[in-house]
């Protein structure tokens, strides 16, 4: 099945440690959304999200997942306990449009930051698949829970 990461799970290492088996099929944009950190954490940081917003975009990686490994994923983003569910989004890539599956905060609040290591990953993962500098960008202005941004980092 097609998934779409656009948080930490970009980075391939975390699905690697995650025991996912994946193929990556390439970089795409979801449209008519946008990334916050308002999903709770339990540090009371925030976590990533999809927030609908239209004429917004949210870029990502596209990977080939067997269902085996999304249910994996399912239990480390605690599916069964509510933190977040999976569900589709249509997904703009080279390829075309892609149907994939994606995972969305169940709860969230706002005023959350993210920790500073979580955001290094999410920019870890963009910048290993070259996502555009501009969204680069949008991830290191970012301001992390207790300190300034990462973009000096």
């Amino acid at each position: 099945m097609l998934y779409f990461a656009y948080g930490h799970n970009m980075d391939e290492e975390v699905l690697r440690e995650r025991g996912v088996a994946f193929t990556t099929i390439g970089k795409g944009k979801a449209r008519n959304v946008r990334l916050v950190f308002h999903k709770p954490a339990g540090d009371g940081t925030g976590m990533a999200d999809l927030q609908d917003a239209h004429g917004s975009e949210v870029e990502g990686v596209v990977f080939d997942v067997p269902e085996e490994s999304l249910s994996q994923l399912d239990f480390y983003e605690q599916v069964d306990k509510g933190h977040y569910r999976r569900g589709t989004i249509t997904v703009q890539t080279s390829r075309g449009e892609l149907f994939c599956e994606v995972y969305r905060a169940a709860k969230f609040r706002s005023g959350l930051k993210p920790r500073p290591e979580y955001l290094a990953m999410l920019i870890h993962g963009a910048e290993q698949h070259r996502l555009s500098s501009g969204y680069l960008t949008f991830l290191k202005s970012h301001v992390c829970a207790g300190e300034g941004n990462v973009a000096t980092e």
